[in-house]
This record gives structure tokens, C-alpha cells and sequence, in this order.
């Protein structure tokens, strides 16, 4: 999952739409792990609340309907706006966050959950692409998927410098490849942020959750983030699996081409929202890196890799 800082709002919004499902905030828990939302776990209902306007939380709820059953999503029992702050309310699925559930499952545990996720997310890729597309699902913030738009984004952080100009030709040529090798891939609705983080681990199944950056996009996309997440975890890797699992999508001609190019979007995408958070707070520190140096960011220091073929795809 995602992480960037966020104010602490009132519980007040939280307090008012629990108590129109009848539950009492004082006996619900506020988890942790989101990084755009308020979530708040009730015995048998979620609230996921925005932290302020401009959520997708009403499009999730509406996507919830054209998703395949087997993707396990959670009934959605209400959602609406209130002061501007859109929420959604499901039934509470068993189990706990993956990711918090992780450094406890053994190399066969870990190993049955990427398989279960993956299976569930590729369910996702089925789902009707022209009526997700009705719905507004048609960008995500973390992959700048329009060439015209990746173009920007690269020319606005050489502008300011962060990335110089033999980095900058290498990611140029990496993602004018990758342009080039989606058309051999077809479209399918996406999730774009599927990973342990946004997952629920029933002990069985791991259930994607947080749609609200799905969108429609190449159906090789969410491996991507799926491979990224497993690079960063320590313990028994179950990478080798997922590979196995999703040995039809990396078949098809272009696969590899395609994963650097989504790699360096995504980096580029983390790298100006580092800037963003270097400028406006000292937060920048606990992931790592020195603000007034981003040579020791985490995006950067990715970019680079993908550009000499030695990140974390370079096994593959």
C-alpha cells in the first residue's frame, strides 16, 4: 500500500455514519493501514471515510456491482457523502490485513496467499471494461498510462532537476518501448494498487480490497505492483510462485518490456509525490531518505535501477 502523511481528522463524520448502521464508534477500531482513508472496523461492518473531497469511494461502492464473485469484494450496505467526505459501508470480511499478517505466515502460507490474490485479481480483469469505464474508471493516479502524459510527467521532474539527462533518455526509451508493446496486450479493468497492504488474509483467502484507484488499463498491469510489493518484504520470498501463476501474461510478446515501462511510471509517480512531501514536511525521513538529497529517495534510486536493468525485475 501506499503510504504518504495525513492530518488526523474528528471523528465526528465517523461517529454519525456508524450510528446509522447502528454501531457505537467507542466499539469500533480505527486501523492504521490506509493510507487515503479513515477506515474504522466494526464486529461486522467497514467504514472507509475520506479524509476530504476529490475520494473515488462512491465509484467503489459502484464498481463493487460489476465485479465477478469470485473476487470476494464485500457486500457494500450503504454509502453517500457527507460535508464533502464521500463514504462506503461493507459487511466486515474475516481475517486481518495481509500485510499486518505477513511477518507471522511461514514460506508456504506466504506462498498459498500471493496464489489466492493473484487468482482473485486476475477475477477482477474480467470484469465488463465499457461499463467500468461508465462508471469513471478510466485513470489512476500511480501510472501515468496516456504517453502525452507520462511525457509531462518525466519533462516536469528533469525541469527541477531531479532527474538528469542520461537518466532521462534511458526512462524516455523505456517507456516509449512500453507504449509501443501495449498494443499487444489487451485491456481489462485494474485495480493498479493490489498488494498485501490491500488485502484481507482470512487464513485462506486473500481478498482484495480498496478499488478506488481501480481503472481500465493493460491486463499485465497489477502484476507489477504485485512483483514490487514482494521485492520489499523480508522473510521467505513467494515471488517464484506468483511467476508461475502468471505465467500466461508473462508468455504474451512484450510482457517484460511492459513491467519495466510500469515500473518507471510508478517511480516517477512516487518520485514527485517525495518532492511534494520533502517541501511540506519532515516525514521524508522515516522512509529513508535525506530531504535535501534526492539521490537517497527510494523512487530515485528505483528509477535508476530500471534504467541499468538491475532492480528488483531484473531476476525475472
Amino acid at each position: 500500500m501506499t503510504r504518504h502523511p495525513a492530518t488526523r481528522p474528528s471523528t465526528t463524520p465517523a461517529r454519525e455514519v456508524l450510528a446509522r448502521f447502528g454501531v457505537d464508534i467507542e466499539k469500533a477500531h480505527r486501523s492504521g493501514t490506509s493510507a487515503s482513508n479513515e477506515v474504522w472496523l466494526a464486529e461486522r461492518i467497514v467504514l472507509r471515510l475520506s479524509r476530504g473531497p476529490g475520494s473515488s469511494l462512491r465509484r467503489e461502492a459502484a464498481l463493487a456491482s460489476i465485479l465477478p464473485a469470485d473476487v470476494g469484494y464485500p457486500e457494500v450496505l450503504g454509502h453517500g457523502v457527507d460535508d464533502g467526505r464521500e463514504w462506503e459501508v461493507t459487511t466486515r470480511l474475516p481475517g486481518r490485513n495481509l500485510e499486518e499478517a505477513w511477518p507471522d505466515l511461514d514460506a508456504d502460507r506466504r506462498a498459498d496467499a500471493v496464489t489466492d490474490l493473484w487468482r482473485r485479481v486476475r477475477a477482477i480483469h474480467r470484469a465488463d471494461v465499457e461499463r467500468a469505464r461508465a462508471l469513471g474508471c478510466t485513470s489512476t493516479p500511480f501510472y501515468a498510462l496516456a504517453e502525452a502524459d507520462a511525457a509531462r510527467l518525466l519533462g516536469g521532474l528533469t525541469e527541477q532537476g531531479l532527474v538528469d539527462e542520461v537518466l532521462g533518455r534511458r526512462l524516455r526509451e523505456m517507456l516509449a518501448e512500453m507504449f509501443h508493446a501495449v498494443r499487444l496486450v489487451p485491456l481489462a479493468l485494474a485495480h493498479t494498487d493490489a498488494g498485501p497492504g490491500n488485502c484481507v488474509w482470512t487464513g485462506s483467502h486473500a481478498v482484495p480490497i480498496d478499488f478506488e484507484f481501480a481503472c481500465v488499463a493493460p491486463a499485465d498491469l497489477d502484476l507489477e505492483n504485485v512483483l514490487r510489493c514482494l521485492a520489499f518484504q523480508s522473510g521467505p520470498d513467494p515471488t517464484g510462485r506468483l511467476v508461475q501463476e502468471a505465467a500466461e501474461l508473462l508468455s504474451r510478446p512484450g510482457a517484460r518490456t511492459r513491467l519495466w515501462g510500469y515500473a518507471v511510471l510508478r517511480d516517477l509517480w512516487g518520485l514527485r509525490l517525495w518532492l511534494h512531501n520533502a517541501q511540506t514536511s519532515n516525514d521524508i525521513e522515516r522512509w529513508g531518505g535525506d530531504p535535501e538529497d534526492f539521490r537517497t529517495w527510494g523512487p530515485w534510486l528505483h528509477l535508476r535501477g530500471h534504467a541499468n536493468r538491475t532492480s528488483w525485475l531484473a531476476d525475472l
